[in-house]
């Protein structure tokens, strides 16, 4: 049985015995700024994990809930969702959104497929959300999705994959890969084209985006038309092979929301008996080779801000077209941010803009190399 977390940070939520924080409740924020590595934390971020403080010590002695049990779990997962959506600001209304059912075997893929009150065609997005395969889905995901379909003017798939300790690698892998190919063949049922499909997420998700990636092309299949990843986990050895290379590791490995405690407890559920090491874990060490157009969007306060800066770096080495957006000021999950910080409010909104400009590029280029191939 898996033991108890008496308390861990997941993502964007402070999971213990204790309530969860109130996001926009009043917390009296620390006196100084918070400096590190050159940068000045966001002064809403810092008053966010002011609160986690309180409540991580309201919550001392206090039993958590366990998930080694479905009860304990379902309610950490609750408990997230809520903060998630508490955090993240009110969303455009969309044209639509509707929910389907994708199907592989015996395993059914809940969608959710939004449509933006945009004219004109739009490109596909498949957006696999994040939480380190743990937490999250397309309910807690709901705000930024329609975030990301309205800032980017896309029709947005967002993908409601398996999560670990039930499922553990590959499976949400395989499910990420399953709806990509489901949304290709729906392009033009949705409103699209199924040469214009890029693929998107966010941590977690924006590793399985890239793993979709170089699945498609190994298997002879086109490729996204291009990657959307925010903030992707690119390399998930564990914490000392993570510290010992990188700085970040090192500065923002505590306190930032991506504490050791909860990434320790996460590998072995989510990878267990792998090599952490291999290409569809840590993408990073297989990142020379030809890939779509890409967007990599990372927070200043991030653990894992060097290896994304890495994973940039051997892209564009490789001769790869990669646009690199830092925003010095935020932490990890900013997505789930926006109603407490304006500055990650700002960095959603320009990126998902970026986004939708990069696949409206990389549609044109698509099109000017096939009427040259003629």
């Amino acid at each position: 049985m898996m033991r108890r977390l008496n308390t861990i940070l997941i993502g964007a939520a402070l999971v213990s015995g204790a309530a969860l924080p109130v996001y926009g409740q009043s917390v009296s924020q620390p006196a100084a700024p918070i400096r590190l590595d050159g940068q000045t934390l966001d002064p809403g971020i810092q008053a966010m994990l002011a609160n986690d403080l309180v409540q991580e010590e309201a919550a001392k002695g206090k039993p958590g809930n366990d998930p080694g049990t479905a009860a304990g779990l379902r309610a950490i997962r609750a408990e997230v969702a809520a903060a998630w959506r508490s955090g993240t600001a009110p969303a455009p209304d969309m044209a639509s959104v509707r929910d389907a059912t994708v199907k592989r075997g015996d395993v059914s893929i809940p969608v959710r497929i939004y449509r933006p009150k945009a004219s004109g065609p739009l490109p596909t997005i498949v957006y696999y959300h994040g939480g380190a395969w743990f937490i999250g889905g397309i309910d807690a995901s709901d705000l930024s999705s329609r975030q990301l379909a309205h800032d980017a003017r896309a029709i947005v798939v967002s993908v409601d994959y398996r999560l670990a300790p039930e499922a553990p690698y590959p499976a949400s892998w395989d499910d990420a890969e399953t709806a990509f190919d489901w949304a290709v063949g729906e392009a033009k049922n949705l409103g699209g084209q199924p040469d214009q499909v890029c693929v998107a997420g966010d941590s977690a998700g924006g590793n399985m985006a890239i793993v979709v990636t170089t699945r498609r092309m190994a298997k002879g299949k086109p490729a996204p038309l291009c990657q959307i990843l925010y903030y992707p986990a690119v390399d998930n050895r564990p914490v000392d092979a993570m510290r010992a290379t990188y700085n970040s590791s090192r500065l923002f490995g505590e306190g930032f929301r991506l504490n050791r405690s909860f990434t320790d407890y996460i590998l072995p559920i989510v990878f267990p008996d792998q090599n952490l090491a291999q290409s569809e874990v840590s993408p990073l060490f297989d990142a020379t080779r030809k890939m779509p157009p890409t967007l990599i969007a990372t927070a200043g306060f991030d653990p894992l801000r060097d290896s994304e800066r890495a994973y940039a770096a051997k892209l564009a080495q490789g001769g790869n077209y990669v646009i690199y957006r830092e925003f010095p000021t935020l932490i990890h999950g900013f997505l789930q941010h926006t109603g407490l910080s304006e500055a990650a409010a700002r960095a959603s909104r320009e990126t998902a803009q970026a986004a939708g400009t990069l696949a409206r590029e990389a549609a044109a280029a698509q099109l000017a190399k096939a009427k040259l191939e003629k």
